[in-house]
């Protein structure tokens, strides 16, 4: 069958047989009403391992506008559903370990070099611009002019160091776009999802960074996933994760890109 009708999940098939065209089965390619990829009028993206068909984007023009809004309504029923199992805790662990595992070497160089800095931040450095201790040659012209501010002298930067001082804001704004599912063979998803925890893991619990993650897809172009008060255990980490999946399966096809750069910008912005 070619002609798309009403959304629907579609049946599951056990022996998760590939389906190619048709309106029957959950996790089809190039069908028709069903949930799954490369076909149209499905309600959401599902992904079962098969070689992706794609249909023209004649055929997918030719979804009525009722259609598509049913199917937009069920993917929103859909994302809220998944959320919620997340917060009931519904968790992979496996699934946790294994992205941590890719990206343990990573995570600790990165750890390594955050120390590094709080030590350089502690230990004592050349303080320029002081108004007492010795003169700094690089500052033979101001001394001609008649400044005061020309001397140098040992001392803790973090005493000086408004940047050192005060909490660094980190903004990471993820692409969890219905591309990021629909093209997720290539990796590009799992890399993703990789980099999120190892920025997660890296700077949990450091007093000195005030870390907010955030997403962006073509339903919204700010989705908060992760804000500074948050306590970020391994289920917290593996939730904010498996949200990302779901906003990347569930979400209407769009691109909201310059608008999540603008907000991000806005909202760091001293």
């Amino acid at each position: 069958k070619t002609r798309a009708s009403s959304p629907k999940h579609g049946k599951e098939d056990p022996d998760n047989t590939p389906h190619v065209g048709g309106n029957t089965w959950a996790g089809g390619t190039g069908g028709s009403d069903t949930a799954g990829l490369g076909g149209r009028g499905g309600p959401y993206r599902l992904y079962k391992g098969h070689p992706i068909h794609q249909i023209s984007d004649e055929m997918k023009a030719q979804v009525s506008e009722e259609a598509k809004r049913r199917a937009k309504e069920m993917a929103n029923e859909a994302l809220a559903k998944k959320l919620e199992e997340l917060n009931m805790g519904k968790l992979d662990w496996e699934r946790y370990n294994s992205v941590r595992a890719r990206v343990e070497e990573n995570i600790k160089d990165m750890k390594r070099y955050l120390k590094d800095l709080q030590k350089r931040k502690e230990e004592r450095q050349w303080l320029h611009r002081q108004t007492s201790g010795e003169l700094d040659e690089n500052r033979l012209v101001e001394v001609l002019a008649g400044e005061r501010d020309v001397f140098k002298r040992r001392g803790n930067p973090a005493d000086h160091d408004t940047f050192l001082s005060n909490p660094i804001n980190i903004k990471l704004v993820v692409d969890v776009s219905a591309s990021m599912y629909r093209f997720g063979y290539d990796g590009r998803l799992e890399r993703l999802l990789e980099a999120t925890l190892m920025i997660m893991e890296c700077f949990k619990g450091d007093k000195r960074f005030n870390l907010h993650i955030t997403g962006h897809n073509g339903s919204s172009p700010k989705i908060d996933f992760v804000h500074p008060s948050m306590e970020l255990d391994e289920a917290t980490q593996l939730r904010v994760l498996e949200s990302m999946v779901a906003h990347t399966q569930y979400t209407y096809a769009g691109d909201h890109t310059i608008e999540a750069i603008e907000v991000a910008v806005e909202e760091s912005a001293p």
